[in-house]
């Protein structure tokens, strides 16, 4: 699968593939919960639009992706076609990624999908833990994350995301030959 070149608001974007989350526990800032194929699924509808920013803004202090200060210091990108795959039990979604404010924010992460490597990712949402122990293929949880209201998609360049890469979440996920330019040539700025 080839990384797509196409313009959103009049500027160039990488459309990368990217998978937010697969079903099975998860051990991010809540604890370990279950994900269920269900609340995920129930979720996609509302992931189209939402922001991918460069590492979680500070939602301990109610600060959410959508604040202007985070969209300055921290937004790269928009999620957009969110859907549940069935087979893969996987949220999935296209990153589109804005190059010029890859490069501003963090380099690392404009250079790792020029070079096909995957980058980890993390889920920023809000949700409804309800209580209940068990096990899911081995992992215990202590509860199930219900009612997924999205925030934001984080991009973590040296960080481990809850449903991590080798769980198999993450950018450019899908694997990719080459980024194909279908509206003429990627403008980017001369110092990359």
């Amino acid at each position: 699968m080839a990384i797509k070149q196409k313009l959103l608001e009049g500027r160039p974007h990488y459309v990368v593939p990217v998978v937010m989350g697969v079903a099975g526990v998860w051990c991010g800032s809540n604890g370990p919960l279950l994900y269920t194929a269900e609340e995920l699924r129930k979720s996609v509808m509302h992931w189209n639009g939402r922001p991918a920013v460069v590492y979680h803004p500070s939602m301990a202090s109610n600060c959410c992706a959508g604040d202007p200060d985070v969209f300055n210091r921290q937004r790269v990108g928009t999620i957009f076609n969110a859907h549940f795959d069935n087979k893969a039990k996987a949220l999935k979604a296209e990153a589109w990624l804005d190059p010029k404010r890859l490069a501003a924010v963090d380099p690392r992460v404009l250079k790792s999908i020029k070079e096909g490597e995957m980058v980890e990712v993390s889920t920023g949402l809000f949700l409804d833990p309800m209580p209940a122990t068990g096990t899911f293929n081995g992992q215990e949880y202590e509860a199930v994350a219900t009612n997924h209201r999205p925030d934001h998609l984080a991009i973590l360049p040296d960080q481990i995301g809850a449903c991590s890469i080798q769980m198999g979440a993450g950018l450019c996920r899908n694997g990719y030959a080459k980024i194909e330019y279908e509206e003429g040539p990627l403008l980017l700025p001369s110092s990359l």
